[in-house]
């Protein structure tokens, strides 16, 4: 019989920051169709602002029902209670989330689908769902994740292990990790929108203002700044050189205030997708100074391939999947060597920043989900 061309998705809120399975997903719209699960929120909530404001959010999301971004594609938000720590409410949520599974695939004529999540939480939902294909997308080793429920994620893991028919991770030493617990991983290592980040190339892209405004030499970064984001480190770079300007763009989920009060770091906040090109135009060198841990160990940072495809100078931690790309990327263990590593990038040859660029041109999205769909 020939493969389903249909897929339900368990993943992060639709539209709220391009990750690598809404990337793939994309890509997918153009010969499956796909009923896309939003996040059912598998920490527990805190009382302040930021979740507050993402609960109402999910609330005002979830009373519109069921909204259509693509002709192929439906999005789903379900109302579950926000108790994770809970067995009872686990199972109950679990029993909802099936029922409106039902529902959906009915209403919209899905017979043949492959089920997919992309963490944990969704195991009770799996292991009732016997009938389907079911996959775990497995981008971050969940069991060692910041903020979580270490004891309780790893049961749960270990549970959907053994209930999925396959696992598809980002990174090798990620696929050696769950290989010793299951027998078909597939490694797919993550793309890039090779066209949409080389526009930092063309002189006619322009840099935004808040950047323009910023003195030169600027070392760029963009991404979470979480706590696998070495903060410490860049306080120190910053101080170590401080005729240079480190510009940090995104979310930040940890406490940066080491960095307040440096008058050589800005803290630009998050900006679009779409605006990232002009960003990278204005850096002169990209970092991923991240921590070296197991978990960053098992990362495949998406910034990599961006940065390498807008064809910038990249000084990192150096992690595994970063020293895959040998001289194109430049690999630093301390803030000194970071110091160093940049100094080098910083008198850059114009035929490395082409070879950075061609690294990646063949590493598309369409690329990925073309492997993803052979293991769907």
């Amino acid at each position: 019989m020939s493969a389903p061309r249909e897929l339900v998705c368990f993943g992060d809120d639709w539209g709220r920051h391009p990750n690598s399975t809404q990337h793939l997903v994309q890509q997918l719209l153009g010969t499956f169709r796909v009923i896309w699960i939003n996040s059912i929120g598998w920490r527990t909530p805190r009382l302040n602002r930021q979740d507050v404001l993402r609960a109402l959010r999910k609330l005002r999301t979830a009373a519109r029902g069921t909204e259509a971004p693509h002709p192929n594609m439906v999005v789903y938000t379900p109302l579950v209670i926000p108790w994770y720590r809970s067995a009872a409410v686990r199972r109950l949520n679990a029993h909802l989330l099936q029922r409106a599974l039902r529902r959906l695939v009915r209403r919209h004529g899905f017979s043949r689908y492959s089920l997919m999540t992309t963490y944990p939480a969704m195991v009770d939902v799996f292991e009732r769902m016997t009938g389907v294909r079911r996959i775990y997308y497995c981008v971050d080793d969940y069991t060692i994740f910041p903020g979580l429920d270490t004891d309780l994620v790893r049961a749960q893991e270990a549970r959907l292990l053994a209930a999925v028919d396959v696992v598809v991770t980002t990174a090798e030493t990620l696929k050696e990790a769950k290989s010793a617990a299951h027998a078909h991983v597939v490694n797919i290592p993550h793309g890039v929108d090779a066209e949409h980040f080389a526009k930092a190339a063309d002189p006619s892209t322009r840099v935004p203002d808040d950047l323009a405004r910023v003195a030169r030499p600027v070392i760029g970064f963009f991404g979470m700044l979480a706590e696998w984001v070495d903060i410490p480190l860049i306080r120190e770079v910053a101080l170590a050189r401080p005729g240079w300007s480190i510009v940090l763009i995104g979310n930040a989920t940890t406490d940066l205030g080491a960095l307040h009060g440096l008058p050589n770091v800005h803290l630009l906040g998050p900006r679009p997708y779409a605006s990232l090109p002009g960003y990278c135009r204005g850096f002169d060198v990209t970092i991923i100074p991240f921590v070296r841990n197991d978990l960053t160990m098992r990362v495949n940072p998406l910034k990599l391939r961006e940065y390498l495809a807008a064809g910038k100078p990249v000084v990192s931690t150096p992690l595994p999947e970063v020293l895959q790309f040998g001289e194109l990327v430049r690999a630093a263990d301390s803030a000194a060597d970071f110091v160093r590593e940049i100094e080098h990038c910083l008198v850059d040859d114009p035929a490395l920043s082409a070879r950075r660029m061609s690294s990646v041109r063949s590493e598309t999205w369409a690329a990925r989900a073309a492997d993803l769909a052979e293991v769907l």
